[in-house]
């Protein structure tokens, strides 16, 4: 079976499932919207009812002494949708108490916060006589009905038109997209030689796709050799353990697109310890490599496994929380700093005391990750001449 026959067969498949799929999905969403509209009306027929109820009889509750609510509106039922079912709506005065029972709830019964939250007041002579509400169930009548019948049909009519134009295009995109393969095929043969067959590909099938594994093959040994030439650019820093700058760099601009598309927080912070380079120079550059070490296993133990910690370059850190406030980020930090100050230091050297300044900014208003990094330097750069072993920008 050549690609083109299946590239079509995947297309019209994948067009007739797309179709259904919106065909029901549309029909769904019309019939929940419909009832809804429906429900909606019949509340605002009930509660005009039950406003001339009330003022035929100067008040709601002479009106029941007087007349059954059931019993007033038998005149109009004709013209009403929830005709001969009143009690699918709640009567209510305003402290929520049920003055025509409904849906499970019984008369004198205080309804919950949330079905008072959606009742609607009716009103006699600009004073709100009682609450209405509906239950939830709807009635359709034989307008509603035919309506949704054509609804129906006209859905089927374009579903119909859709899969149609699904197929011709199935045709057509499948055709096109194998054309180019065999093209494929013929560059990759002309540009390598038949050595190396005893490490082939295993061809599973006899069309266009089967003759690019061949082709492949050939290249197979080529491949390989230059894969082992070329050494892969690692994203770890390798004496902190941390991510690299590139890697984080990377990983907070993916971030941040993901962030602004679903509108969601992101806080990033910038550390860098206090005067590594006299540290460095009082107690050697040993001690202070075991210095980054350490604190790079105390950012990783105060960061959740979702957040990115790296090592930005020397002394510096960064840490970009996801879905985080600046608030919560800012706890955290301030968890960062102190574990660093108060670590035992002078298990690595008598005398050895590290702090450190952090600078933190969050996504609102940053147009990019790099701004986020370069609001967090200034911070950071803050909180060094505001005397170090501090925390600025947390709100």
């Amino acid at each position: 079976m050549h690609m083109q026959s299946k590239l079509t067969a995947s297309y019209v498949f994948i067009g007739l499932v797309s179709c259904l799929t919106a065909l029901f999905i549309a029909r769904d969403m019309i019939r929940s919207e419909f009832r809804e509209y429906a429900l909606q009306e019949e509340l605002a027929l009930f509660r005009a009812d039950l406003a001339e109820y009330a003022g035929r009889y100067g008040g709601l509750e002479r009106a029941m002494h007087m007349m059954p609510f059931s019993t007033f509106a038998a005149p109009a039922e004709a013209t009403r949708r929830w005709q001969g079912q009143p009690f699918r709506f709640l009567a209510l005065d305003e402290a929520g108490k049920v003055l025509f029972p409904a849906g499970g709830f019984k008369a004198g019964e205080t309804v919950p916060g949330e079905v008072l939250a959606r009742a609607l007041p009716v009103i006699v002579d600009g004073k709100v006589v009682a609450l209405a509400a509906h239950t939830g169930l709807g009635r359709l009548v034989a307008g509603d009905a035919a309506f949704l019948g054509m609804a129906d049909s006209a859905l089927i009519i374009g579903g119909a038109v859709a899969t149609v134009l699904a197929a011709l295009l199935a045709l057509a995109f499948g055709w096109r997209q194998s054309a180019p393969t065999r093209s494929l095929i013929g560059s990759l043969r002309s540009t390598c030689d038949r050595e190396g067959e005893d490490a082939c590909i295993e061809v599973p099938e006899d069309d266009e796709m089967g003759e690019l594994i061949e082709a492949y093959n050939v290249m197979r040994q080529e491949l390989a050799r230059c894969h082992l030439e070329i050494s892969e650019l690692s994203v770890l820093d390798p004496q902190t353990n941390l991510y690299n700058r590139r890697h984080f760099d990377e990983q907070a601009r993916q971030f941040f697109e993901s962030a602004k598309r679903y509108e969601q927080p992101m806080s990033l912070v910038m550390g860098d310890l206090d005067h590594f380079r006299i540290l460095n120079e009082t107690f050697s550059r040993e001690v202070g490599d075991m210095v980054l070490e350490k604190v790079a296993e105390l950012f990783t133990r105060n960061t959740r496994k979702s957040d990115v910690v790296a090592r930005y370059g020397g002394e510096e850190f960064v840490v970009l929380f996801t879905n985080t406030v600046r608030d919560k980020a800012a706890i955290a930090c301030e968890n960062i700093r102190r574990a660093v100050e108060e670590y035992p230091w002078e298990e690595f050297h008598s005398g050895l005391k590290v702090t450190l300044s952090m600078g933190l900014a969050d996504n609102t208003d940053a147009d990019s990750a790099a701004s986020m990094v370069s609001r967090a330097d200034q911070f950071l750069s803050a909180a060094k001449a505001d005397g170090r072993n501090r925390l600025a920008g947390a709100g």
